[in-house]
């Protein structure tokens, strides 16, 4: 089962971002995935499902307590033999936990035709991810009449104590989004969902995440009080969808 992690989120100027990043790097390296990158980022892609009344939108416009995001999530550029995963996400309060299930980006489209978990699901375990959410996802899906409704995408620096450490700041950076209908708008050859399609949501800003267990250490938070950045109840998928409703 995975454990629930305190979120805090908070809008960095992107002229604030170098200061930010030499203070983390004293404490903190980047993760395995971000060093891979020569950039020190990689790309996040995410289909968001949301039902015919908006449903997660609205609650988190509203901002109910207790809430779930539906999305499928793809990472780098998406090249057809990387594993995306589908995810709930379950917010209650500023506690934040992930359900996911991962899969063969390729047959991202036939699951979500053919239903067919047990020959598309792939046997990986961690926090939060275990085969059988994948059936939850679904049954949600069903339930709520949840259908693919936008493709938000960003680059993430990602700053870890040790890969298995209880501190993780993001700095998620180029939000941008595209208003889709398909579950696989990700990318690639199968689908020609290029960057250039993308609209661009923030420019001047970057979106820092905290997530933590055991408390947000004394050097952070004095760090966060010295650029007087404030917690807000920022959301990517709210913010990519007002973007193109306005």
């Amino acid at each position: 089962m995975p454990y629930p992690k305190l979120e805090y989120k908070y809008l960095l100027p992107a002229s604030n971002a170098d200061v930010l990043r030499r203070v983390l790097l004293r404490h903190m390296q980047l993760d395995t995935y971000a060093r891979r990158e020569e950039e020190g980022a990689y790309t996040v892609r995410s289909v968001y499902f949301d039902s015919p009344r908006m449903s997660a939108y609205r609650e988190k416009v509203e901002g109910v307590r207790h809430r779930r995001k539906y999305r499928i999530r793809a990472y780098a550029d998406a090249p057809q033999d990387s594993i995306a995963f589908l995810e709930i996400k379950e917010k209650n309060g500023a506690y934040l936990t992930k359900y996911r299930s991962g899969l063969a980006l390729a047959e991202v489209e036939d699951l979500v035709r053919d239903r067919a978990i047990p020959r598309h699901i792939r046997d990986m375990y961690g926090d939060g991810i275990h085969p059988s959410n994948a059936g939850m996802f679904f049954r949600d899906v069903d339930r709520k009449g949840l259908r693919p409704v936008v493709l938000i995408v960003y680059d993430r620096e990602a700053y870890t104590v040790g890969d298995a450490g209880d501190l993780r700041v993001t700095i998620d950076k180029g939000l941008r989004s595209l208003r889709v209908t398909s579950p696989v708008a990700f990318g690639g050859a199968s689908n020609h969902v290029h960057d250039g399609e993308l609209f661009s949501v923030m420019r001047q800003h970057y979106i820092l995440e905290v997530k933590f267990t055991r408390g947000v250490p004394g050097w952070l938070r004095n760090e966060l009080h010295l650029q007087r950045l404030r917690r807000l109840a920022l959301s990517k998928y709210t913010l990519g969808l007002d973007a193109h409703a306005h």
